[in-house]
């Protein structure tokens, strides 16, 4: 195991954890009729293309620092699964809109980015 690698992944998620909750909170501010959670929505689609573009670019280094470090505390599962039990129980159209919108999205997001950065290098 390289220690220092495991350094810039603390450092990525570091900054990827906090830069989560500000965007999250911001957009949910301002989104507080929505019906589903936004901030979580637009953290994963970033995340997700943000992704894309990293694993595009085809360096291993970027890939583990900033992809599991930035990228994996950006968008954890664990919030995922916190807004979809609360819709869940809440309202069930909700949960079923927010499920569909966040896989396609996300997964648009990334094959996008991931298509295109992929074509430049």
């Amino acid at each position: 195991m390289n220690l220092a690698m495991v350094g810039w992944i603390a450092l990525g998620a570091g900054i990827g954890a906090p830069l989560r909750f500000i965007i999250d909170r911001v957009v949910t501010e301002k989104s507080a009729t929505s019906r589903v959670p936004l901030g979580l929505l637009v953290v994963n689609i970033f995340g997700s293309a943000l992704f894309g573009i990293i694993l595009g670019m085809n360096n291993p280094t970027l890939i583990v620092v900033i992809g599991s470090g930035f990228c994996g505390a950006l968008t954890t599962f664990s919030g995922f699964a916190w807004e979809s039990n609360a819709l869940w129980r809440q309202r069930r159209a909700d949960f079923w809109i927010f499920i569909t919108a966040m896989v396609v999205l996300c997964v648009l997001a990334f094959w996008l980015t991931w298509t295109v950065t992929s074509a430049l290098v």
